[in-house]
């Protein structure tokens, strides 16, 4: 996966200042806007079409800024997330203290973070994003960016293009029960499941489907 700093950079540049981003990942396209920014987040939902009660997820790219979104987590919910990540899977996690509440919809005191497993420049981006899919709600998750619908290419402030992603949307993980001690629920199996399963053994937490 190549992408020129330069391009990069004028993406950071386009979300901080409030823009939407078509981002790569280590399975499909995204479309972000800045955490901190809520009239990007806003941008984020109204060019998507999701409505504000639906919760998007933390997209995190940089060692620095995951290891800070899990730092204040138990030392079991901490361990299995770093089990994980960087990585192709969305680990639910609790978020007590609202940080990462632009990206939760109404699901208050939790959060989705997903932290690709990427290199190069994307790997430097320390500014956590809101982030779904670059698709409209019910469409097929892009392995390309000539895939991303081409209005939501149009609204985008920034479009980086990585070549083609493997295409298979990452597994979705709720670590949320292993904090009281529960196992952990596989909500979607992702590109490696194998690997979801034998990473937590790992770490000492048992894996359940979710029914």
């Amino acid at each position: 996966m190549r992408v020129a700093r330069s391009a990069v950079e004028a993406a950071v540049a386009a979300l901080r200042a409030g823009g939407v981003a078509v981002m790569p990942t280590d399975t499909v396209y995204g479309l972000a806007a800045a955490l901190d920014s809520a009239e990007g987040v806003e941008a984020l939902y109204r060019v998507k079409g999701r409505p504000r009660s639906q919760p998007c997820q933390v997209l995190i790219y940089s060692a620095a800024a995951l290891e800070e979104a899990l730092a204040p987590l138990g030392a079991r919910v901490a361990a299995a997330a770093r089990a994980l990540l960087p990585g192709p899977a969305t680990c639910l996690v609790p978020d007590p203290s609202g940080r990462y509440a632009a990206a939760a919809g109404e699901a208050a005191g939790s959060v989705g973070v997903r932290a690709p497993r990427v290199a190069g420049p994307l790997a430097e981006i320390d500014l956590p994003l809101v982030a779904t899919s670059a698709n409209h709600p019910g469409g097929s998750d892009p392995a390309t960016v000539d895939a991303v619908p081409g209005d939501l290419r149009a609204a985008a402030a920034a479009v980086l293009d990585a070549g083609r992603l493997p295409g298979t949307a990452s597994a979705v993980v709720d670590l949320r029960p292993a904090a009281e001690g529960g196992p952990a629920l596989l909500i979607r199996p992702g590109p490696e499941p194998r690997r979801v399963v034998a990473a937590l053994r790992a770490v000492g937490v048992a894996l359940d489907e979710a029914p």
